[in-house]
């Protein structure tokens, strides 16, 4: 019961150090395309959203070796944050960022489940776009640390009647670390 009610303050007092740090901007004192931290998303042509689409909401992302849920939430002009959980649970991340019609840009914090050690820190770019079908996608890259935002692929596409929720990236009471024949991965 101790516990529960420590989580509960715990995730609380997380959420409000989230927003309030998306209030205030990316972390890193940076914000905006041509900084230094984005060299990749710096060198993009913006173009605006395509029609009736935000980044506000939930995204379904794709990249090599992971794949996941991502809730995007605004944090006022031009300005969002929000989370991202792995599909298997093995790591969930947080992240600040800045839009700029249809490009986003991101600080990204991720840590693994189950596992000692600082959590990674990154910046991250995503481009929205709509396919023939009218879905909305994103594409981007994201970097190795907070000095490059490119070199590893990522994807998704907008899930429809979703709506992003701060908690939308909790882990539930008993998961676990995934595991392979018994082993820690």
């Amino acid at each position: 019961m101790i516990a529960g009610k420590l989580s509960t303050v715990f995730g609380r007092s997380l959420s409000l150090l989230v927003v309030g740090i998306a209030l205030t901007g990316c972390p890193s004192g940076k914000g905006g395309p041509g900084d230094a931290q984005w060299p990749k998303a710096g060198q993009i042509k913006t173009a605006a959203l395509p029609s009736g689409a935000s980044w506000v909401g939930v995204f379904f992302i794709n990249s090599s070796g992971s794949r996941g849920t991502m809730h995007i939430l605004s944090s006022g002009d031009e300005k969002i944050h929000g989370c991202w959980i792995a599909e298997d649970k093995h790591a969930t991340a947080s992240f600040v960022g800045t839009t700029k019609d249809n490009l986003a840009m991101f600080d990204w914090t991720e840590k693994r489940v189950g596992f000692a050690g600082p959590p990674s820190r990154l910046t991250a770019y995503l481009v929205m776009s709509s396919d023939a079908e009218g879905r909305v996608r994103v594409a981007g890259e994201y970097g190795e640390d907070l000095t490059n935002d490119g070199g590893n692929k990522w994807e998704g596409v907008r899930q429809k009647n979703q709506e992003p929720k701060e908690d939308g990236c909790k882990l539930e009471a008993g998961d676990t670390v995934p595991t392979e024949g018994g082993n820690l991965n």
